[in-house]
């Protein structure tokens, strides 16, 4: 029990009381009485705790951090087609005499600089990816923290820029399709 235990508690204290209820769910090793103690701090009854949880353990819908893998792969795999439709509109529209080429290739380039704007709010999303991990950077991951320790996970500096150019892609992807779907539907 590491209730005694300040620094402990105050890392605790940081995380949502969702992430402390799943946790709880999730986890029958787990320091049970820390976990109770920080969420009793914010008002829960013990009672209304064990209710919580046993309505979490007995629910036939998944956990958060299963609809976020469900999401991230959904997304790369949505980056992916709209990347190759991107690509082979765009070099339609290059190669073609359409007459407002200019102004839409001009729109192209705003549209790619508020992508890379995109990718970088993507790249500072934080989620519960894991049973106990906490993820930076969607759809893939920059950063993680052990949600039960509260250490951080570092990962070397070329995959963490590699990482972060994928999530730039998704966000110029998000910000040039419906550019590109308009030219395509003027054709």
């Amino acid at each position: 029990m590491n209730i005694a235990d300040p620094k402990y508690l105050e890392h605790l204290r940081d995380l949502p009381s969702g992430y402390l209820l799943d946790l709880l769910a999730d986890n029958e090793d787990i320091d049970k009485e820390s976990f109770y103690w920080v969420l009793q701090e914010r008002g829960l009854t013990r009672e209304e705790l064990d209710q919580k949880l046993q309505r979490r353990r007995n629910s036939n819908w998944p956990r958060p951090y299963r609809l976020w893998t469900a999401a991230r792969w959904l997304t790369l795999f949505n980056t992916l087609v709209v990347t190759y439709f991107n690509s082979t509109s765009l070099y339609q529209l290059l190669h073609s005499d359409h007459p407002f080429r200019g102004p839409l290739l001009f729109l192209s380039v705003g549209c790619i600089l508020c992508g890379f704007v995109v990718g970088f709010k993507l790249t500072t999303h934080l989620y519960q990816g894991d049973r106990s991990i906490l993820y930076c950077g969607f759809p893939v991951p920059v950063g993680f923290v052990d949600l039960q320790t509260g250490q951080e996970i570092l990962i070397g500096k070329t995959p963490m820029i590699l990482r972060m150019a994928v999530n730039a892609l998704v966000g110029v992807n998000l910000t040039l399709f419906p550019l590109i779907f308009i030219y395509i539907m003027m054709d």
